[in-house]
């Protein structure tokens, strides 16, 4: 692995779409939510990282998630989703009082 790679990248979105001859997986840091020039919320997106993979892979990406999470959970317990009341709605935090 080279060694600008070794780090990793940070991501706190994740977006997917596909086509009939790959996925796209779009990784990206969401930034503190704004609102649009119509007064609409907006939560801007940097994408980090574009993945794009072949149809028949997306099931061993998805079977090794399932299998890696169900190994994080049984040794550091269930994992909450976020709370829609958080700051950020959706992705915000898991508790709208959690300043860490």
């Amino acid at each position: 692995m080279p060694p600008d790679l070794v780090a990793g990248t940070y991501a706190n979105f994740a977006a997917v779409w596909h086509s009939p001859h790959e996925f796209t997986l779009d990784f990206g840091v969401s930034d503190m939510e704004t609102t649009d020039p119509d007064g609409a919320p907006f939560l801007p997106v940097n994408v980090v990282a574009r993945i794009k993979v072949p149809p028949s892979l997306i099931f061993e990406i998805a079977r090794t998630i399932a299998d890696n999470l169900d190994r994080y959970e049984q040794r550091f317990g269930p994992i909450r989703p976020p709370s829609p009341t958080g700051p950020s709605g959706p992705t915000g935090a898991d508790d709208p009082g959690d300043q860490g």
